[in-house]
């Protein structure tokens, strides 16, 4: 191995010990404007003493679950031999042009294996990202070798969606399963409710994200989780209004300032507890089904009118599932009137989502009263896709769903999408600090 290379390696082996700067005297070094930030937080990622005009790949990975997830981008070093993120532009890779933050939100599995979802199970403990700069312009299936050879200095960055004092509690009581995030501090906190789609899992990022600003938040499992109903014909639509109350009456939430917010199927069911419960104040639905999946069921003394989830009726789109056709027209009509007790809505929608149907808002906006009217904002995006999250999150077109057992296409072009994320999450903060502050919480929401 000649002298210089191996004095390059060296280095690199030597900076991926560090953690937000690599330094030497000669040579390249890679820093980091923090090693350690909030998930929905920019970081910026200089490399420099480089030669100007120098090819180099940025390659950012993440292990997680014992699978490897990653991301690349291509730039030339300036005069000055540097590559900034912040201003550099990405010749190719797994994204392109100036994108500060393009090494995360492109990030997707190690070529080879199906598509997968990457996100935090053990959301009190953060991301690991190894961050290196390499030699040349690497395609993004040649990076999972051994790097050596072309490493010129690495760095570890550590990317968290729980700030120091954030409490994690699990709830298994009577019936009811979830887990509630605190802010640091004791209360009483304003509060919401956190629902996702079928999935027999405990999603709790963005409830952990929540908490770190200033919310306490309920995730709420209601199927396929431990011994709850696994189909949704066997859902009890009053098990979350259980869930609501539980939330209500614990010491540490604001009981005057709850609201909720939740994801396609999950949707519905936040608003069957706006329609029920009159102290749910805002409601936040991400390319929400209105409607509720489900039988019809008498619900404290009111029908409410479900649909059964029929897979029949998707269709098939480069061998992916795509479930925008099991909604008719017709079904928004199911939609119950969650506004009528005041509740405030942002109702956000992807207009790529492949697994919900983007004109369901369209067509709710007729069957809205007038004098509700005000009361709810409908943001839609372009070329957004199903699973819209918190910003920087990797865009997923596909995955499968272990619940329903089939491959789900959630749509979306990945730049567009990242926009979106960026976009609408400042929008949800803001929209929850106007609506849930009291005289009794301040309303501490950043």
């Amino acid at each position: 191995m000649h002298a210089r290379r191996l004095r390059q390696v060296l280095i690199c082996l030597a900076n991926a010990q560090t953690k937000a700067h690599t330094h030497h005297a000669s040579g390249p070094r890679l820093s980091l404007s923090s090693d350690h930030v909030m998930i929905d937080e920019k970081v910026q990622i200089k490399a420099d003493g480089l030669n100007p005009g120098q090819k180099v790949t940025l390659f950012a990975s993440i292990e997680e679950a014992n699978k490897l997830y990653g991301s690349c981008g291509h730039y030339l070093a300036d005069e000055k031999g540097t590559v900034d993120t912040f201003i550099s532009d990405s010749r190719g890779g797994t994204f392109t042009g100036v994108e500060p933050m393009g090494l995360f939100w492109s990030m997707k599995s190690k070529p080879g294996g199906p598509d997968r979802r990457l996100y935090k199970k053990d959301v009190m403990s953060p991301y690991t990202v190894s961050i290196k700069v390499l030699e040349g312009f690497l395609n993004f299936s040649d990076l999972w070798g051994d790097l050596d050879e072309s490493c010129l200095a690495a760095c570890q960055l550590f990317r968290t969606y729980s700030k120091p004092g954030v409490k994690r509690v699990v709830v298994e009581k009577d019936g009811l399963y979830g887990t509630l995030f605190f802010p640091p501090g004791e209360g009483p906190f304003p509060a919401v409710i956190d629902m996702f789609g079928f999935t027999n899992e405990s999603v709790e990022f963005r409830s952990a994200l929540l908490a770190s600003h200033g919310l306490a938040s309920f995730v709420v499992n209601y199927i396929g989780y431990k011994d709850l109903p696994k189909r949704d014909i066997d859902l009890d639509y009053n098990y979350f209004l259980k869930a609501f109350d539980f939330l209500a009456a614990h010491p540490n939430v604001d009981e005057k300032a709850i609201g909720g917010i939740a994801t396609c199927g999950g949707a519905a069911f936040l608003l069957l507890i706006a329609f029920k419960r009159p102290m749910m104040k805002c409601c936040v639905t991400i390319n929400g089904v209105l409607f509720p999946f489900g039988t019809t069921q008498e619900v404290e003394g009111e029908i409410v009118k479900g649909i059964q989830l029929n897979v029949k009726d998707a269709c098939i789109i480069n061998g992916k599932v795509s479930m925008r056709t099991v909604f008719k027209p017709g079904y928004e009509k199911l939609i119950l009137p969650a506004w009528r007790h005041g509740a405030k809505m942002l109702m956000i929608q992807g207009l790529g989502d492949k697994c919900s149907e983007p004109a369901s808002l369209d067509r709710l906006r007729p069957l809205i009263p007038d004098e509700f009217s005000e009361a709810i904002t409908m943001l839609t995006y372009p070329g957004a896709g199903h699973l819209l999250e918190p910003p920087y999150s990797p865009h997923v077109l596909s995955n499968v769903n272990p619940l329903l057992d089939l491959h789900l296409l959630w749509g979306g072009e990945p730049k567009l999408h990242a926009k979106a994320q960026e976009d609408s999450w400042p929008r949800i903060l803001d929209f929850f600090h106007k609506n849930l502050k009291t005289e009794c919480n301040k309303g501490e929401i950043v």
